[in-house]
């Protein structure tokens, strides 16, 4: 039977991971594909934004001198939004306008239609003003916003709503991005069933792990897709993997990758050219975890205990692919918490304990969600976050610990 060729320590694995963690190719996405990427390339404005004098309100274009208590003025024109006006505003004279509308030639301010006696009839009118009103009244100046070449979203910056708009006011359709790493996740084994397919037979389960790993992985920003190949010959297993490699950035298969008889996907990757990086972790849940590589794609063998799965894919797989995207934030961001009762850490290896936190006048309150076994799906539906307890660890209650945060708590 073939052994773990050697152990490594957490920190390590996670270096590991993120040294062979390539950034994704920058590619040119429709605007709304481009949400949650980061931006791989300065944006330049190609022209003056807004790109005309125009009204910040409905009401009338008009000259400040003129406007005063009780002023009657001529409406000449009128100048909707998208339909410049071709008259020029003269003594005495108010040119309609709304919002977004070109402020038309002699015009200097827009009086509200709220300070008016109201919107003039069809053609030539007189309105009222009811106040006096300044110079730029209302006028939002052409190039206000931004002027034509300045940097208007720096490389590295995500793109979010907000981006989107800037970018689209400029005419961006596209815009450069690292593109979405492409994952695959392939489920094996015989003893598992498509959920919703049939009922289950004796010593069958359904296949959760791959369904939980694509959600895991769209989560992170990823492109991710399951290939399922239930099955425990070697054959299919290996034309299964070779599918999965010759198209992905990233795959990932739970379970086969330990130390058993029938644990095949370590014997098919390998006929298939994946360089191990590391098999075997001194980690809890997680220990079988395998890493490698081939050409461009990467290789995550989880554990095949659905806890063990989803736990290793937060603290190893995730961060892998938020890198590939080029992000800083690739990592969950970590805390400081303690227990209120003493904690040991008996297993020898670090411990990555689920945990509720709650905030209290000393801090973060970390509270075990129950018992921790690597198939007890419902701790982490429970779990706020991961607190890393070290091998052989005391924890004294008050103390403070490391946890990862799972979720808004």
């Amino acid at each position: 039977m073939q052994l773990f060729e050697k152990l490594i320590e957490y920190p390590e694995a996670e270096r590991l991971v993120l040294e062979n963690a390539p950034k994704t190719p920058v590619v040119k996405l429709p605007l709304f594909e481009a949400l949650g990427l980061l931006l791989a390339e300065d944006l330049v404005a190609n022209f003056d934004s807004p790109p005309f004098d125009n009204s910040a309100v409905d009401g009338y274009a008009v000259r400040a001198g003129d406007t005063g208590e009780n002023v009657e003025l001529e409406v000449v024109d009128e100048a909707p939004a998208g339909r410049p006006s071709t008259k020029t505003v003269g003594s005495g004279e108010a040119i309609k306008i709304f919002t977004g509308g070109v402020i038309p030639d002699g015009a200097d301010a827009v009086i509200m239609v709220e300070d008016t006696s109201g919107w003039s009839g069809e053609g030539s009118s007189v309105i009222t003003i009811g106040k006096a009103v300044p110079e730029e009244n209302n006028v939002r100046r052409g190039g206000e916003d931004v002027r034509a070449g300045q940097t208007i979203l720096e490389a590295g910056v995500g793109i979010g709503p907000y981006e989107t708009a800037l970018a689209a006011s400029q005419g961006y359709s596209r815009l450069p991005v690292h593109r979405r790493p492409k994952v695959v996740v392939l489920s094996t084994g015989t003893e598992l069933v498509e959920p919703g397919s049939r009922e289950l037979s004796p010593g069958e389960i359904f296949d959760s792990n791959s369904y939980a790993i694509v959600a895991q992985a769209r989560e992170a920003g990823a492109e991710a897709v399951r290939l399922y190949a239930a099955s425990d010959e070697y054959d299919v297993t290996r034309a299964a993997l070779e599918e999965a490699l010759s198209d992905a950035d990233v795959v990932v298969t739970s379970g086969g990758v330990s130390v058993g008889e029938r644990d095949l996907v370590k014997a098919a990757i390998e006929e298939l050219g994946v360089e191990q990086v590391f098999w075997g972790v001194k980690f809890k849940p997680g220990k079988p975890l395998f890493f490698g590589s081939r050409g461009d794609s990467r290789f995550f063998g989880l554990p095949g205990n659905p806890v063990s799965a989803m736990v290793c894919f937060e603290l190893f797989v995730r961060p892998a692919l938020m890198k590939m995207m080029n992000r800083t934030d690739h990592r969950r961001p970590k805390v400081r918490v303690y227990f209120e009762e003493d904690f040991t850490n008996r297993f020898g290896r670090m411990h990555a304990v689920r945990v509720s936190l709650k905030r209290t006048e000393k801090g973060l309150l970390a509270t075990s969600v129950g018992a921790q076994g690597s198939g007890l799906i419902t701790s982490l539906t429970k779990a706020d976050a991961i607190a890393i307890i070290g091998p052989e660890a005391h924890i004294k209650a008050g103390e403070m610990v490391e946890a990862v945060v799972l979720r808004d708590f």
